[in-house]
């Protein structure tokens, strides 16, 4: 293992994860690779959040509501200055850790992306976070843990977040 995947997304898991990736590149002389998945966010037309389905219109053949109407434009989810700071940090203590790390951070579908910068990588290994939310939180919003999980190709290191 020589390339290794590290998804961060800012959650009470990523210094764990980053931990654990810092340590396994060092014992097996390998390369981090960063990856921060810029999200992108589905604008609702005017006047319409709070009414029917707004942000769901996959569920309206089960409910009967009429679906609102979404922006085909995707946006990005606005940058945080303090988010970007923290990767410059974590990349610059894995470096002073003698190890070669190179940060990646695409837009779009967070597991999509993932996978794809897996692919286009050759990440040897994907390293991510588990926050253990409920059933309720994946099925309405999703889980990208879930989603690279099931598509992946390559092996993939899940490090559960702090217990509360």
């Amino acid at each position: 293992m020589k390339r290794i995947l590290v998804a961060v997304d800012f959650s009470d898991a990523a210094p764990l994860v980053i931990d654990l990736a810092r340590q396994l590149a060092k014992a097996l002389a390998a390369e981090i690779h960063l990856v921060h998945v810029k999200e992108l966010s589905a604008a609702a037309a005017q006047g319409t959040l709070g009414y029917g389905l707004a942000g769901m219109p996959e569920l309206a053949p089960m409910s009967g509501v009429p679906v609102t109407v979404f922006d085909p434009m995707r946006q990005p989810i606005p940058e945080d200055k303090g988010q970007k700071s923290k990767l410059a940090q974590w990349q610059n203590e894995i470096t002073q850790d003698g190890i070669k790390v190179s940060l990646h951070e695409p837009t779009g579908a967070v597991a999509e992306e993932i996978l794809n910068q897996a692919d286009v990588l050759n990440a040897d290994l994907i390293v991510m976070g588990r926050h253990g939310h409920g059933a309720m939180y994946n099925l309405l919003v999703g889980s990208a843990t879930k989603g690279v999980l099931k598509h992946s190709a390559r092996p993939v290191l899940l490090v559960p977040g702090r217990r509360s």
